[in-house]
């Protein structure tokens, strides 16, 4: 008998999706964050005229 077969298995292991759930909604978290702080702090505008 191998003690490894006898182990039990974690819950990661057993749902690996999760680890990708995981990752896209820390992107998707990140990225809001990101353009928020962006459209938050964006330079001001200046008018050019052009004749």
């Amino acid at each position: 008998m191998n003690p490894v077969e006898n182990a039990p298995v974690g819950f990661w292991v057993r749902h690996p999706w999760l680890f990708v759930v995981l990752a896209f909604g820390l992107l998707i978290t990140a990225w809001t964050a990101l353009i928020t702080v962006a459209v938050k702090h964006a330079p001001q505008q200046v008018e050019v005229k052009i004749k």
